[in-house]
């Protein structure tokens, strides 16, 4: 199709709240359909798993809390919930309805985590570790290490992977026996040295599990 074309489409969908498009010009999911898409993913599988953790985790930290789902047909994660920080962040996160590649950073560490080191094996060398920051991770053997230093841990961390400041806490979800998304709490690097981060994971782990619905 023309560029033409595409552009008149385009500016068709923002007027009517299908797309909207964010400072630096990519085009994201207009209001119209957010408000359409919440329908589903208020009644998803990963939505129930999570929100509860999810609102808790936001009480306590004050930070942004992510909920992601992964798609592994396509190897992408897409926003699906998000809780606000109590003080507006340094750096614009990640927004409802967003699609990222699976590559590095806490939230795609953490989905290649909750699958055996098998699984993960198989997956790492297919992705597309393209550098977002001088600190993504773009190497497969340094990106599988730390997936399975997240496994045995039982959360991710990063620092500057994905945002230039910002750092972040992430653990899989399960949804009968299948890796399904991710839970992450965000916050700057500043108040996120290693120590925290690692506090951070391992509250995200334990409040998650706390949620776990009765078997």
């Amino acid at each position: 199709m023309p560029r033409p074309s595409v552009r008149r489409i385009a500016v068709t969908l923002i007027e009517r709240g299908f797309l909207r498009q964010d400072p630096g010009g990519a085009y994201l999911l207009g209001l119209r359909l957010l408000e359409l898409g919440s329908q589903v993913s208020e009644s998803s599988a990963i939505t129930h798993r999570t929100g509860a953790a999810a609102d808790e985790l936001a009480r306590m930290t004050g930070e942004t809390v992510l909920i992601a789902e992964v798609d592994w047909d396509s190897l992408s994660l897409l926003i699906i919930g998000r809780r606000e920080p109590l003080q507006p962040p340094v750096a614009e996160t990640s927004p409802i309805g967003r699609r990222y590649a699976l590559s590095s950073g806490c939230i795609a560490k953490a989905v290649l985590s909750g699958l055996p080191p098998e699984g993960a094996a198989a997956i790492v060398p297919r992705l597309r570790l393209t550098p977002r920051t001088a600190a993504t991770i773009v190497d497969p053997d340094r990106l599988a290490a730390d997936v399975a230093a997240s496994r045995a841990r039982g959360y991710a961390i990063q620092s500057g992977e994905f945002l230039v400041g910002m750092a972040g806490a992430a653990v899989p979800v399960h949804v009968g026996g299948r890796v399904v998304g991710a839970l992450a709490v965000l916050g700057t690097a500043l108040r996120y040295p290693s120590p925290k981060l690692h506090r951070t994971g391992r509250l995200v782990r334990s409040v998650l599990a706390q949620h776990r619905p009765a078997a």
